[in-house]
């Protein structure tokens, strides 16, 4: 390399007229016609949705702490996940409504999304969960063959839960 950058940009103006050149005899024989009639079309999988924990019917030990939150992890595919209001136009977009014994008590954008119960007048019981994708405008969302994306879950509190499996 030249230790004048006036030089050495001075060869590569005078290589690319060259390649210029070059690029111009190879496209001539192109053209924008086509004879290929057919249209590539781009299928994509539906939108899903799995509840990955807690296991159906588990039993979570939320001890005495007022502000406990259960989380629940969620899998997603070909869905996209955002807050409420972002969606717009964006197809298989939406945000998650979680309700704990049919009273919506969260809303997330992400593949976890807890159940808080603090306010909970009994902690301690039996409560199904579902968690519903909805869009903006807060219509649920529709995955394969037309059934909404929802993930249903029953699951235990207590302070304390034996496992059973002895000393």
């Amino acid at each position: 390399m030249t230790r004048f950058p006036h030089a050495f940009f001075a060869r590569i103006q005078r290589a690319s007229g060259r390649s210029l050149v070059l690029c111009a005899a190879l496209l001539a024989g192109c053209t924008d016609e086509s004879d290929d009639s057919s249209t590539a079309t781009t299928e994509t999988d539906p939108p899903t949705i799995s509840l990955k924990s807690p296991a159906d019917g588990a039993c979570i030990s939320i001890g005495e702490a007022p502000d406990v939150r259960i989380p629940f992890v969620l899998e997603v595919k070909a869905l996209f996940l955002r807050p409420p209001g972002l969606c717009g136009a964006t197809a298989a977009c939406g945000h998650l409504e979680l309700s704990a014994n049919g009273k919506v008590v969260n809303r997330g954008s992400g593949t976890v999304v807890e159940l808080p119960m603090i306010g909970v007048a009994d902690r301690y019981g039996t409560f199904d969960v579902e968690i519903v994708v909805v869009d903006d405008a807060g219509e649920p969302l529709q995955g394969g063959e037309g059934s909404v994306l929802r993930v249903n879950r029953t699951i235990t509190t207590a302070p304390s839960c034996d496992s059973g499996g002895g000393a």
